[in-house]
């Protein structure tokens, strides 16, 4: 039986190469899937989703706004870190020590905004 290819696209870096790996390597058996990898960066894929060209696709956080009606969101798979990932607003001005603890980076709490 023929398997049914879904293609996977995501970016080359090591988060992601992470999160993919063992579907990548064949690590783990896919049944009558077959998937095929496609390293793009971000901004290549944010447009590619746009147009519907992967079945599974990393996206930019903002780019899932337009794209919420053609893609749902996997339980698993986001990147966050160190100045990158989301971000904290309010419409009044606020300290990192007042968020809860597992909110913020340790060394953050307290630190003025640049």
């Amino acid at each position: 039986m023929k398997k049914k290819d879904i293609h996977v696209a995501h970016s080359p870096d090591s988060d992601d190469a992470f999160m993919f790996y063992a579907l990548a390597t064949k690590k783990i058996d896919t049944g009558d899937l077959n998937y095929i990898h496609q390293l793009k960066d971000i901004e290549t894929l944010n447009r590619k989703a746009m147009k519907g060209e992967f079945e599974v696709s990393a996206i930019s956080f903002h780019a899932y706004a337009y794209l919420a009606d053609k893609y749902a969101l996997l339980s698993s798979g986001a990147s966050m870190g160190r100045n990158y990932g989301p971000v904290v607003i309010s419409g009044k001005r606020m300290q990192a020590r007042s968020l809860p603890q597992d909110c913020r980076h340790s060394r953050d709490a307290g630190r003025r905004p640049s």
